[in-house]
């Protein structure tokens, strides 16, 4: 319970130790970058467990970095990883990690890095050298990052005495890593020289074949890309042609059929409305004065139609407005009758229309 007790007084005190560094010096407080950095992790380690403690350097840096030394470096990776719930936490920082034996062994020939689980990048590293059991002590071959290899481990209840064992037993294994990095060294040096006095002639006429090929096959990618733009263009230009055909077809039947419904002008059709084409061509026709202006509309659109004029050849726009002549207004109150517009015995004037699709339309052709 008294040691419950005092782990429980020792987390709050971090804690509230904790925030006034991050309200003082800003996030990350004294220990700067948590405990990847070396000095943070021997900070926290001291203070759980006494300012006396003679520790070994751990590495000033992020895990992937420790690897990358080590690979530089020629040395074996040693991974410390602390937890503050594990019984065995304090023997191992006090009588393992401080042995001069192991302290010396550690500082002349590994790389130490140290991590605590409870934060994200030492639970990171248990899972990568699957740690189960805290505290930890693995050595790692200094491969890449996404390759741990791992020589050996102690973990729980660990004395000097197998600690010193690993590290003696590793170090064997570094100086046989170091022996095969040399000898594959020089003997790629000297595949690579002959290879490259055999060779050269060949690579040159390879390329050779190879910038010929690459020129002829793009030419011949050039031309059928020509061939396919030039049948894209008569498929467009065929289906287009298609298209308008059948719409002015259908029109014209559409014009015939509602000129053919139309009715006769009647004796009461006395207002007379003369009507001058785009072309200068002229028609007329008698309406009711009761007649609205759509009717007047309506037989315009069908003008060419009618049996009066089927041989004039006429030209009315698909799309049309009726202006009065004098004074120039647009006539659109189709609503209106021919007598309230005062339009009997006048000239009009059919003016066609293009609206910003035509032209879009116009313009693609």
């Amino acid at each position: 319970l008294m040691a419950w007790l005092t782990r429980g007084v020792r987390r709050i005190g971090a804690s509230i130790v904790s925030f006034l560094c991050s309200f003082v010096f800003g996030p990350g407080g004294l220990m700067i970058g948590g405990h990847t950095s070396g000095a943070a992790f021997t900070r926290a380690l001291t203070a759980s467990y006494g300012s006396d403690l003679a520790l070994p350097n751990f590495f000033e840096g992020s895990f992937s970095r420790a690897l990358s030394t080590a690979q530089r470096e020629l040395k074996l990776l040693v991974v410390f990883l602390h937890s503050e719930y594990a019984r065995e936490g304090r023997n191992f920082c006090a009588n393992v990690l401080c042995n001069d034996m192991v302290r010396e062994m550690l500082n002349e020939n590994f790389v130490l890095w140290g991590g605590d689980v409870s934060g994200n990048p030492g639970r990171s590293v248990a899972r990568a050298v699957s740690a189960a059991e805290f505290p930890s002590f693995s050595v790692l071959l200094p491969a890449s990052i996404d390759d741990i290899q791992l020589i050996g481990s102690v973990s729980g209840s660990v004395e000097a005495d197998s600690a010193v064992a690993l590290l003696a037993s590793c170090m064997s294994d570094i100086e046989t890593h170091r022996a095969n990095m040399v000898a594959r060294a020089e003997q790629q040096a000297e595949d690579r020289h002959l290879r490259e006095q055999q060779d050269r002639e060949y690579q040159e006429a390879l390329e050779r074949d190879r910038q010929r090929a690459k020129e002829q096959e793009h030419l011949e990618q050039e031309r059928l890309e020509r061939e396919r733009v030039e049948e894209e263009n008569r498929r467009r230009d065929r289906e287009r042609a298609e298209r308008l055909e059948a719409e002015r077809v259908q029109r014209e039947d559409e014009l015939r059929s509602r000129a053919r419904s139309l009715a006769s002008p009647t004796e009461e059709a006395t207002a007379k409305i003369a009507v001058r084409l785009p072309a200068g061509q002229r028609i007329d026709r008698r309406f009711l004065p009761s007649a609205t202006l759509a009717e007047v509309y309506a037989w315009a659109e069908v003008a060419a139609f009618l049996p009066e004029n089927e041989e004039k050849g006429l030209q009315v726009p698909e799309r049309f407005m009726l202006k009065s002549s004098f004074p120039s207004l647009e006539l659109t109150e189709k609503d209106r009758s021919i007598s309230d517009l005062q339009l009997a015995g006048t000239n009009i004037l059919l003016v066609a229309i293009e609206d910003d699709e035509d032209e879009q339309q116009a313009a693609a052709t």
